[in-house]
């Protein structure tokens, strides 16, 4: 029950659902939610022990505020990560093209899903298929730790976007999630490790198109 409780809050706060303006109450959480309270407080607690949330003596938890730097310093920590992951990917399409043909086929699914919702202005569903993106070519080229590493990271650094509604949803960046599948599946790894430390940093494309 906690560990479902804790996808759905970190899904709550990719999507924007939840924005650091706010105090939320773990029972209110828990309504929202439509969660029990007991998983949901104590979901927030492991999200306080990893730096995500902080608590509010007294009135529950809020999100921890993300500044510039903190954002540039955590797609770097990122890029080093996708980096040996997207490495690791593109010497198994040379070496066993087959075995790794499944892995793409779910990279590519995840990559149209974010172009779609893109292209639909669906900031809820971009999101959360740029996520599932990531979290799969992590786990598929280092492993599920580093994949629970980055996510953790990217959970953090997701005020910065929330804050720029409109510009979050970005069809430059879905595209460059299925130009990354075809780099891999070609083996073209230093084409491929570009790309996706490029595209961990859409948030300067971002910044780019703000008035």
């Amino acid at each position: 029950m906690r560990e479902h409780a804790l996808v759905v809050i970190r899904h709550a706060i990719t999507t924007g659902d939840l924005d650091e303006e706010t105090i939320y109450s773990a029972a209110g959480l828990a309504k929202q939610l439509g969660i029990s309270l007991s998983p949901v407080r104590e979901a927030m607690m492991s999200l306080v022990a990893e730096g995500t949330v902080e608590a509010v003596p007294n009135r529950g938890f809020r999100l921890v505020p993300v500044t510039r730097e903190d954002l540039e310093e955590i797609v770097h920590i990122r890029a080093l990560l996708a980096g040996p992951a997207v490495e690791a990917l593109c010497a198994r399409a040379v070496e066993d093209p087959e075995r790794l043909a499944p892995q793409l086929e779910d990279l590519r699914g995840h990559a149209e899903d974010a172009l779609a919702s893109a292209t639909d202005d669906d900031t809820t569903g971009f999101m959360t298929a740029d996520r599932v993106f990531h979290e799969h070519l992590l786990e598929f080229g280092l492993g599920r730790r580093a994949a629970e590493i980055s996510l953790r990271l990217r959970d953090q650094s997701r005020v910065f976007a929330a804050r720029q509604d409109a510009a979050v949803v970005d069809a430059e960046s879905a595209r460059q999630l299925i130009d990354l599948v075809d780099l891999i599946e070609s083996g073209r790894t230093g084409e491929a490790r570009e790309l996706v430390v490029d595209n961990l940093h859409y948030f300067k494309r971002a910044e780019a198109r703000e008035p």
